[in-house]
């Protein structure tokens, strides 16, 4: 599901919380827009793959619409080219050697209060997402992976009622490389290459 739309550094502009802030605010969203970015990301660790029509399907039930607005603005590209160019950033992120996946939250401006409930929605998003493909096969997978699980279902039930102090900025920067460090590994287990895959050159 390329997107050729998105070369370089305008990859960047898809993981501008405002513009999924505001996607969700356009279509009236019920839902929080980490959480879709959470939603996905589970999806994806958990090894499914979607088609841009599963994609736009999960993405309209996420916010609550029959479909998707036909356009944004004049400056920004329609809602589905945005769709489609995240889908591929996010693929691309989860596999990429260089680790540099992140989650979709709101910039270090936004009061602490904002970003843990951030947080907190992409955490349930990510469980959703792993359940949704992985469903009893979850219970099958490793300890480690197991055991992340239950913290991430702690993490997601975070209380939101943190004032903004140095000791709630370092803890929640650290929660979120455990988070982020943490969905890698699901990815890393859940996606191994076929044995020929490994072996071919």
């Amino acid at each position: 599901m390329g997107n050729p739309q998105y070369p370089g550094e305008e990859q960047e502009q898809l993981f501008d919380f405002d513009l999924w802030a505001d996607l969700h605010l356009r279509h009236s969203a019920i839902n929080h827009p980490s959480e879709l970015h959470g939603l996905l990301s589970g999806q994806l660790a958990a090894g499914e793959r979607l088609s841009p029509e599963r994609w736009e399907h999960l993405v309209c039930e996420h916010l609550g619409a029959e479909q998707l607005l036909p356009e944004m603005g004049t400056e920004l590209p329609s809602p589905k080219v945005l769709l489609q160019g995240f889908y591929d950033r996010s693929l691309r992120a989860l596999q990429s050697e260089s680790m540099d996946f992140r989650l979709l939250l709101p910039g270090d401006s936004a009061p602490l209060s904002q970003r843990l409930e951030a947080l907190g929605s992409w955490v349930r998003g990510f469980l959703e997402g792993m359940a949704r493909a992985a469903g009893e096969g979850l219970n099958d997978a490793p300890q480690d992976v197991r055991e992340l699980i239950k913290d991430f279902v702690a993490i997601s039930q975070i209380e939101i009622d943190e004032d903004d102090t140095e000791d709630g900025e370092k803890e929640l920067s650290e929660v979120i490389e455990y988070v982020r460090i943490g969905v890698l590994n699901v990815f890393a287990e859940f996606n191994r290459p076929a044995p020929d895959d490994a072996t071919l050159h």
